[in-house]
Order: structure tokens, then C-alpha cells, then sequence
């Protein structure tokens, strides 16, 4: 921000000779100065001890980096506390699926036998990687038929023992000839209505028509490896997937065994790793290219090879300080996610804005021949009032996100908050001591100096001469833009879950491996689980969800809903004598009547002598996933497997089944919980809708709080937050224009934009103020200084989420980037342009002696 008329009194003198008369600037500047510069080495020293552990606190929080969709949300939310119920009470249900494309059914054999290698391999992990590996459902499907009676509705078993004692009956008629009429034909040993009945509860859950998981008609194959641990995020699946990629590189892959096949990762742990994976290389990709950007504008603009010295170690003790701080007590932010994870490259753009006004105050200064020491008083006392009110309008803008229940809101504007305050902290104690001496030690090096404000010149000119033309752009413009905005509803927020994951996941990645995987299976892997209290809850439960399933949405979005009554059947003893009944009624004259393509069911209702019921521990785990708790305990769950489609990435879709399984889990107080990744997804979205406007609304008043203390209630403060609101509109309408949608990660532009981009409407009106409200040319010219070197900086800190592969930081680096330009453009155009048509008013009388 500019500096003050009393500041640029100060400074003439000092230019015309009396550098020793700094009258206007206050004794505390001048003693804090003093202070800085006397005890710089001491200062400095303090600041690299406490970098120590601020640098491992900050390190801790990138390497805790997490993509788990419960980080997102408030620890109350109903689908993160039920998930932590969920890990709580039963064991893992999370999966890593390894899909091999055959390339054609001739080579599915080959990848059996590859996938066959590999699972031998996998068996040998230790168990707190892996539970279980599976190429199929074999041992589930047999133990199924072992146990057909049990498993067949008690009156299917009756109907299959009248219609054999029907047939044994005929039988016996007629070799004694006692038909009551000859040409009574004999009763049909059909049971293919029974069989398919029987075929829906083979298999543990998959949909495989045999007992391998392989598809003739995709030519896939797939091997499944049921993690231990149950967790969204990464937890020690990335040393499971290390270890899998690992032998599949031992076993030469899949092209070793035929020509031609393929494979790839699906999953949950494959989700994980690859979303976090994709957030390591974004971050280590956007810190690189932030600082070498800065580090260049710094030298293009300061043309001092040491202002890098000057700015960039102040700037990053302040980032470590930052995460360091934010870390402890009362804000306790112990890890990283989706939202926060970019905030170093963007406190870095933001941040070194206050150390640029700092040193541009300096160096313009120095190069009037002003010494060392009263240069930097005067550039502390300059620029401390305009950067200290930036550095609170930045931070109240982050710090509305505080106010808000969602967590990735909440983080984001505790560090955004912490960072803008210390970041002009840091750079008006460190920046002082460090410049005087770099500049002291120059030798033979350049001085400092600046470019000139070429561009803004010409801004400057184009403005004086056409303000008219401008505002009626202007105006048409927002006309056009509110016009764009009165259509605005929740067609304009992202309800397409699959858009803001990365962009190569459904190309080569796990969503395309993902698919081919649940195509293979027919259903979901990973199913959603109903929480209840006792065993009569959740059959009530149940119950509620087969009626509820007669209709839309649950009839058309789940494969199948089990419980333990499914898998531990009822009747047991009577079903027992009923299969006795059976096998003492099929005869072998009857069974020989039976045609061979209509003996399945009997033979595997006769195949087995069943002698005693079955329980828990005579089960494959498999059939008891999602069933049997920690604790041993089985019934008080019912499980939920969802029909793959692309309905379950739509929020409307998404949040109506969540709220369908919500409500059959309504059974009274408690109601059971419904836990899994689906309704994390709909509270995400629930949650943006609550805290998205609450949070923009409380960014706004909180920078109208920062400029009324600057200006006060006057027609200044109207024509800041009049700019700041037509920016917003224009940014609104430009994102509804170009189809950018309002997501999770990108609602975050708004309120930021607030803070940040009110800086550039508050630079004019304080410069023009400054010059007794003469001329506004000057004040545009202003701003093409430091003050665009300000907004070049934090476009390249926003500017580096466009590198992200995750498409939600790639949408909030963009709406970002558009904030800060049309920001600028109202700022430094449309403003201008007003205060030249407007009436001219006595100078204003507006104090801005508020620094240091």
C-alpha cells in the first residue's frame, strides 16, 4: 500500500538534505528501528534457533499428508463419527484389487497363472498388512453348497420334497397300475426357478459366474487382497502397494507369462496412494516453480541480485513459523490435506508481498542518497500502515473460514490466518537488520534500485483520457455479470465427484482400473455398513431396507443387502429334517427321471449329510465381512453393497441414497450409523452448501471491518468495497460463463479473493488521498510499482495450482488466479476512472499514521 502524505513529507526532506529532521515519523518507529538494527545478529540468531523446531514441525505435517474425505469434515460429522465406530468395532474392509487385462480370452489363462504367482507371494506379507488374498470365491461357494439346505428358504425345501414326493408317488401309481387316469402324465422335476434363486446367494457377495474372478467377455482377471487396517486415507497401504508393485516387477509382469496383457491398480488402497502420490508431486512441482518465479519477478523488478537475500529467508521462516504455530495448541492442526496441502506455495506468493512494499520503500530511498539507517526508519514508518492493514484484511479473510464446520475450511484459514499476520511480523524484524547489512556489504555490487512503472504509466494514461468509455464498460459489464448471477442455484456447485479427482485417473489409472474391476465382480468391493446397538435392531433395520429397496432410489443403486441372518440361517434344525425327508423320498428310480441339466439343486441338496446347524466359526471370513466385530461378537450389522454406476459420483443421486440407508437406520434412539465412503461424500457435500455462503459472507464483513478502521465510515470506505464487490461479481459471473463449478477445494476462492483482492482498490484510494485528491494518475502509477510486483507474486503462488493434477486444486488455483485479475482490473481501472468523474471534495482528513 502506498505511502502516507506525512511519510511522503518525511521523505522529501530527506531527499533535500535534512536526513537528520525525521520529525514526523514517530520516536517508536525510530527506537523499534533502532533496535532491529543494533540487535540484528542477536534477532537473527534467535530466528534460525526457533527455525529448527519449526522446520520439523512443519516437515511432520507434509509427511503426515492425508486424502482421507473424513479430514475434510467437522469430527461431529455423522459419517466421521460413524466411521471411527467403524474402525473401532470391526476389522478391515478396505481392498487392493489387481487387474489384469488379458488382451483377449485366449491369454486369460496366462493371467490366472500370473495372478495365481503373485497371490503366493502376497500370502507371505505380515498380517498387519493383509488379512486375506483372493483370486475368486471358491471357498465361499463351496462351503454354500456344502450347506444348501440350510441356505434355502424352508419352504423352497418343502417345495422341493412335495414335488419329489409327488413324483415318487406317480411313480409308485404306476408300476402298480393304479393311475386313476392312464394318460395322467407324471408331475415335472423342475426346479430352475429354485436354482436361480439358490445362484444370487452363491459366492459371498461377488457376481461371478464361476468361482474365479475373471470375465471371458472384458478378457479380466483380478486378484483381491483385503487389507487388515480400516482407513480412507493411506495408513500402511502404501507400503502394501510398494511391496505388491514390488513382485509384480520379480514376477516380470504380466507380459512375461503372454503377449500383450496389461495390468493396473484398483481399489480403495490404490485410490489412496494414488491421490496422495498425485498431491507429493503437485506440491514438490509448485514449490519449485513458485520460488523460481518470485525469485525472478524479485530480480526483474528490484534489479539487486541480493534482494532474493533480502526477502526470500525472512519470507520462509515465516512459512515454517506458520505451519509450526499452527500445529500446537489451540489450533492443533497435526496433518495436511486436499485443502491445506498448498498452502506453503501460497502464504510464499501472499506473504512476500509486505517484505516487497518494505524493501521497494528502501531502495527508493537509497537511491535519493538518503543513508543507510534513516532510509530504513522511513521505509518502516511508510510502508507499516498500508501492509499492516493488508495483512488484516488477508487474514480476516482466511480467518472467516475459522467460523465454519468444515474442517478443510477450518485448517485452511487457521494457517492462511497465522501466515498473513507473521509474514508482515517477520518481515518488518527481520527484513531491516538483514537489508542494512547486505546493502552495507555490497562492495562492488549493484545498489538497489527498481524498474519503472512503464505498464501502469501507460494504465494511468489510458484512464485520464477515456474515464467515461471505462465506466460505461464497466457498468455493462456488471450489469451483464449480476444479470449472469440472478441464475445462480446449485446447478453451479460440482456434484460430479469423479471431476475432482486427477485428471489421468480414468485414462490409466485407478478410476479406469477400477471400473474394469467392478465389471468383473458386478458389484461394489468395498460395501457401506449399517452400525447397530443389538441383534433386534438390526433386524428391524433390515427390514426397513428390503422395503425401502421396492422402490427408487435404493432399487435401482444396490446390488445386495446381508445381515447375519443371511449367512447364519434360521430354521436350521428344521431345514436339517427337511433335507432328511428329501434324500429319504429320491428314490433311485425318481433321481433317474430327473433330467441331468435339472440335477444341480438336488445333487447339491444331497451331497452332503448335514448332521448339525451351523454357526459363526464355521464360516470362510469372507461370508462374515463387515459381520463379525473385533470383540468376536456377530448381528448387530447389516451390510450394504452398492450397484456400480456413475450415479454414485453425482451428489443428488449420491446424497438421496445416503440419506435412503439414513433413514431405514431410523429404528429409534440411537439409530443405528450408516459408515463408509459414500456418506462421507454426501456430508462433504452438505457441508459446502452450509459453510460456503456463511463463510463468504463473514469474509466480507471482516474486510469491511479492516477498511473502515483505515478509512472510516465515508464515501471511501463505499467506493473500496464497492470495487471489492464488483470484482467478486465479475469473478462469479466469469466462473458461471466458462462452466467452472463451485467444489469443496475451490468454494475457498471466494472469501480469499475478498482479502486479497480488496488490496488493490484500498492502494488507489490511499495514494490518492495522499495527494490532497488532485490527481488520480499518480495513484494508478503507484500501483504499478511494488504494488504490481504484489499482485504478480500472489498469482504465481496461486498460479501453481494450476500445475495440480487433482482437478479440485486445479479449479481453486483457477478461480483464484481470476480473483486476483479482475480484482486488480476494478482496482486499477474501473476506480480510477469513477474518482475522475465524481465531484471533487475537500482533502480528506483521514489519519493513517497506524504503523509501527
Amino acid at each position: 500500500m502506498e505511502l502516507p502524505a506525512a511519510a511522503r513529507l518525511g521523505v522529501q526532506d530527506a531527499r533535500g538534505g535534512r536526513v537528520s529532521d525525521l520529525d514526523p515519523v514517530p520516536a517508536r518507529t525510530r527506537r523499534f528501528v533502532a533496535f532491529t538494527l543494533r540487535h540484528g545478529r542477536l534477532i537473527w540468531l534467535v530466528a534460525l534457533v526457533l527455525a529448527v523446531p519449526a522446520v520439523w514441525r512443519t516437515a511432520a505435517l507434509y509427511a503426515n499428508l492425508r486424502s482421507e474425505l473424513e479430514h475434510l469434515l467437522p469430527r461431529s460429522a455423522p459419517s466421521v463419527t460413524a466411521i471411527e465406530e467403524l474402525r473401532a468395532r470391526l476389522p478391515g474392509l478396505q481392498h487392493l484389487g489387481v487387474v489384469v487385462d488379458a488382451g483377449g480370452a485366449q491369454n486369460l489363462p496366462a493371467g490366472e497363472r500370473f495372478l495365481d504367482d503373485l497371490a503366493t507371494r502376497i500370502r507371505t506379507y505380515p498380517p498387519e498388512l493383509v488379512r486375506s488374498v483372493r483370486v475368486g470365491n471358491d471357498a465361499e461357494r463351496a462351503f454354500l453348497e456344502q450347506h444348501a439346505p440350510l441356505y434355502l428358504d424352508k419352504p423352497d425345501l418343502v417345495t422341493v420334497r412335495e414335488r419329489i414326493e409327488a413324483r415318487r408317488d406317480w411313480e409308485v401309481a404306476k408300476a402298480a397300475d393304479q393311475l386313476l387316469d392312464d394318460d395322467e402324465g407324471p408331475p415335472p422335476l423342475d426346479f430352475t426357478d429354485l436354482e436361480k434363486k439358490y445362484e444370487s446367494k452363491a459366492g459371498g457377495g461377488e457376481r461371478v459366474p464361476t468361482g474365479r474372478f475373471s470375465s471371458r467377455a472384458i478378457a479380466h482377471t483380478l486378484l483381491v487382497v483385503d487389507v487388515a487396517p480400516f482407513s480412507t486415507g493411506q495408513g500402511k497401504g502404501a507400503e502394501l502397494f510398494r511391496r505388491v508393485k514390488a513382485d509384480v516387477a520379480a514376477l516380470g509382469g504380466p507380459e512375461k507369462y503372454a503377449a500383450g496383457m496389461r495390468l493396473g491398480y484398483a481399489g480403495d488402497i490404490a485410490i489412496s496412494v494414488e491421490e496422495t502420490q498425485a498431491l507429493k508431486e503437485d506440491l514438490s512441482l509448485s514449490s519449485v516453480v513458485v520460488l523460481l518465479l518470485v525469485g525472478g519477478a524479485l530480480l526483474v523488478y528490484f534489479r539487486w541480485s541480493r534482494s532474493l537475500l533480502a526477502l526470500i529467508p525472512p519470507l520462509l521462516l515465516a512459512t515454517v513459523y506458520t505451519f509450526a504455530l499452527a500445529s500446537l495448541p489451540p489450533f492443533r492442526v497435526t496433518e495436511l490435506n486436499s485443502n491445506t496441502a498448498f498452502l506453503g506455495s501460497i502464504i510464499v506468493g501472499n506473504g512476500i508481498n509486505f517484505g516487497i512494499i518494505l524493501l521497494a520503500r528502501f531502495t527508493e530511498e537509497r537511491r535519493q542518497g538518503v543513508k543507510l539507517e534513516d532510509a530504513m526508519t522511513i521505509a518502516v514508518w511508510g510502508a507499516s500502515p498500508g501492509t499492516l492493514s493488508a495483512s488484516l484484511a488477508a487474514s480476516a479473510a482466511y480467518g472467516s473460514l475459522i467460523l465454519t464446520e468444515f474442517r478443510g475450511f477450518r485448517q485452511f484459514g487457521y494457517i492462511g490466518l497465522i501466515g498473513m499476520f507473521l509474514s508482515w511480523a517477520v518481515s518488518f524484524v527481520l527484513i531491516p537488520p538483514l537489508t542494512v547489512w547486505l546493502d552495507r556489504n555490497a562492495g562492488s555490487a549493484r545498489s538497489p534500485a527498481t524498474t519503472t512503472g512503464v505498464v501502469m504509466g501507460k494504465v494511468a494514461l489510458l484512464v485520464t483520457r477515456w474515464p467515461r468509455a471505462i465506466l460505461l464498460g464497466g457498468a455493462l459489464l456488471t450489469l451483464a455479470s449480476l444479470v449472469k448471477l440472478s441464475g445462480v442455484s446449485e446447478q453451479n456447485l460440482e456434484f460430479d465427484f469423479s471431476k475432482l479427482r486427477r485428471a489421468d485417473t480414468w485414462v490409466d489409472g485407478e478410476g479406469y482400473w477400477g471400473r474394469k474391476m467392478d465389471a468383473v465382480l458386478g458389484s461394489y468391493l468395498t460395501p457401506t455398513v449399517l452400525l447397530a446397538d443389538s441383534p433386534e435392531q438390526a433386524r428391524a433395520v433390515r427390514e426397513r431396507l428390503e422395503t425401502a429397496r421396492q422402490k427408487p432410489p435404493l432399487s435401482e443403486m444396490v446390488t445386495r443387502v446381508f445381515s447375519i441372518d443371511d449367512v447364519i440361517p434360521g430354521d436350521q434344525l428344521d431345514k436339517l429334517e427337511e433335507a432328511r425327508k428329501i434324500r429319504a423320498a429320491l428314490t433311485p428310480r425318481v433321481r433317474a427321471q430327473i433330467p441331468d441339466d435339472k440335477r444341480t439343486l438336488v445333487d447339491r441338496l444331497l451331497s452332503h449329510e448335514l448332521t448339525r446347524p451351523v454357526g459363526p466359526d464355521d464360516l470362510p471370513p469372507r461370508l462374515l465381512v463387515g459381520l463379525r466385530e473385533r470383540d468376536g461378537r456377530v448381528g448387530n450389522t447389516v451390510v450394504v453393497f452398492p450397484k456400480p454406476s456413475r450415479e454414485l459420483w453425482q451428489g443428488p443421486p449420491l446424497a438421496a441414497f445416503v440419506a435412503s440407508l439414513r433413514n431405514a437406520a431410523d429404528t429409534g434412539q440411537p439409530a443405528a450409523r450408516v459408515a463408509g465412503s459414500l456418506p462421507l461424500s454426501a456430508d462433504i457435500l452438505a457441508s459446502v452448501r452450509r459453510d460456503g455462503v456463511f463463510a463468504s459472507i463473514a469474509a466480507f464483513l471482516g474486510v469491511f471491518l479492516v477498511v473502515f478502521g483505515l478509512f472510516r465510515f465515508s464515501r471511501t470506505t463505499l467506493l473500496v468495497m464497492g470495487t471489492l464487490a464488483v470484482g467478486v461479481a465479475w469473478l462469479g459471473a466469469f466462473a458461471m460463463l466458462t462452466g467452472v463449478k463451485v467444489n469443496f477445494a475451490n468454494f475457498i476462492a471466494f472469501p480469499i479473493t475478498f482479502g486479497i483482492g480488496v488490496d488493490y482498490a484500498t492502494n488507489v484510494m490511499s495514494r490518492y488521498l495522499s495527494d490532497g485528491e488532485r490527481d488520480v494518475g499518480p495513484a494508478i502509477r503507484a500501483t504499478g510499482g511494488a504494488v504490481a510486483l504484489c499482485s504478480v507474486t500472489t498469482v504465481i503462488g496461486y498460479s501453481s495450482l494450476l500445475l495440480a493434477e487433482n482437478r479440485a486444486l486445479f479449479l481453486f488455483g483457477l478461480l483464484a488466479v481470476l480473483g486476483e485479475l479482475v480484482c486488480l482490473a476494478a482496482g486499477v481501472l474501473l476506480l480510477p476512472a469513477l474518482l475522475l468523474v465524481l465531484p471533487k471534495r475537500p482533502r480528506s482528513s483521514v489519519s493513517f499514521d497506524r504503523g509501527i
